[in-house]
């Protein structure tokens, strides 16, 4: 799924996620399960891999970058939406000379569920939670109803975080006027069985990277966990991650290293062994490529912030 970060609360960015990489953090509470969020990507350049399973919306309000939502990769700017679905796998970057600044709501979508029978639950609600339907991911400046779109995002926000007597109320009516305009303007799309499969396989092996990362990992041990050919498996990790699966690895044990340096005092060499490397040469070669700095010098940069 960057930054000199000035956001009210925790950025989505730098949450934690379990093993499944799916995201700790609480949104909201269990009777209002809705948060806002206002971040950039200065100090953390990257949003890395990971899902949940409420609805964001995201709007980018200055900077450039790019996220990928299952196989699909978005270039990201000024004035954009980015809507992730529940349970999609997604990641962020941004341009290092402009950084992101952004506005997300992220919610469960039983805040908007009704009884059985009821007909926005079986036609809209049901759908979307059970990943039977999803809406498109990014709608920009001049797409149908994107003034209306943003409008409305832009209430849902300052209603949640403005908290007015009965804003809860209001908040809901919101969420479900920012549906009907996506219903009406057709941006919502079935999703295939095989979709599903699909993305439960690569899941299946990033949870075995993330609690195997410090091991020797092979090609054919995780592709032999998703139950398809090694070929084809290795083509479709690349189309989910934007990443070979060796190159994935290196950058997960990186962003580990990174937490390392920023929160422990070991050593680079003890570091570069707990994160999987077996040479502490070919991880500091290996980080400067990846950071453009050393270790050192990241740890030092980080305890100055």
């Amino acid at each position: 799924m960057p930054e000199t970060d000035t956001s009210e609360k925790n950025p989505l960015h730098v949450s934690e996620v379990d093993d499944n990489l799916k995201e700790l953090s609480p949104h909201g509470s269990f009777e209002l399960p809705v948060e806002t969020y206002t971040g950039n990507c200065e100090i953390f350049h990257a949003l890395y891999d990971h899902w949940h399973s409420e609805m964001e919306i995201m709007y980018i309000e200055k900077g450039s970058g790019f996220a990928r939502l299952n196989r699909e990769s978005i270039r990201l700017k000024k004035g954009d939406i980015l809507i992730v679905n529940c349970g999609v796998l997604h990641s962020m970057r941004t341009d290092l000379k402009k950084p992101l600044y952004y506005k997300s709501v992220v919610f469960s979508l039983g805040f908007l569920a009704g009884q059985p029978g009821d007909i926005c639950q079986e036609c809209v609600v049901s759908p979307l939670i059970e990943n039977k339907a999803e809406f498109c991911h990014h709608i920009e400046e001049g797409d149908s109803g994107y003034e209306k779109l943003r409008e409305i995002f832009q209430e849902i926000h300052n209603c949640h975080t403005e908290k007015k007597p009965y804003f809860y109320v209001k908040l809901k009516m919101l969420f479900f006027d920012f549906f009907y305009e996506m219903l009406t303007k057709h941006y919502i799309i079935p999703v295939s069985t095989e979709q599903n499969k699909s993305l439960a396989a690569v899941k299946e092996v990033l949870d075995h990277i993330s609690l195997h990362y410090q091991e020797n990992l092979t090609v054919s041990e995780l592709s032999g966990l998703s139950n398809y050919s090694e070929y084809y498996f290795m083509k479709l990790f690349r189309q989910y991650t934007g990443k070979t699966l060796v190159e994935y690895i290196n950058d997960f044990r990186m962003e580990k290293a990174k937490y390392l340096l920023t929160h422990s005092d070991a050593p680079v060499t003890e570091i570069a062994m707990q994160v999987g490397f077996n040479s502490t040469s070919y991880f500091i070669k290996k980080f400067q490529q990846s950071n453009k700095v050393s270790p050192h010098k990241y740890r030092k940069s980080m305890r100055q912030i």
